[in-house]
């Protein structure tokens, strides 16, 4: 409706083989006219995307969208600021809620029995079972 469609949709697995990225890279490039690419990824596969991007000679030819995995970080760009140029980061906003650090780190299993979900938080974080 809006002029916009997604073209392809492409995961990244768990264990990229060598050779992923440049794939990846060339599946996005069979879509000719698709020149945008939403990016969720980690740091590492950012990373090694723009690499692909790099080594395809196609620097500056797609139009990242990123998550906040890279959105305040230089790690994923760094040496590769060409590939990223132009790249749009999403940073949710983050602001601290004043006496909520107080509040949580007070609660325990005595004076938290409303919760039904803090048993489980509580043997997650304590390496514990209740």
């Amino acid at each position: 409706a809006g002029g916009l469609c997604i073209a392809q949709s492409i995961k990244i697995p768990r264990e990229p083989r060598p050779g992923e990225f440049s794939k990846v890279i060339g599946r996005l490039m069979e879509t000719s006219t698709a020149r945008g690419v939403v990016l969720f990824a980690n740091e590492d596969d950012i990373r090694r995307v723009l690499e692909a991007a790099v080594q395809a000679n196609l620097s500056g030819h797609f139009s990242w969208v990123g998550s906040d995995s890279w959105g305040a970080k230089m790690a994923p760009v760094q040496g590769l600021e060409g590939a990223a140029l132009g790249a749009i980061t999403i940073l949710p906003k983050r602001a601290s809620v004043p006496g909520f650090d107080e509040y949580f780190t007070s609660r325990s299993l005595e004076n938290n029995r409303r919760n039904l979900w803090f048993h489980e938080f509580w043997e997650d974080d304590f390496n514990c079972r209740l």
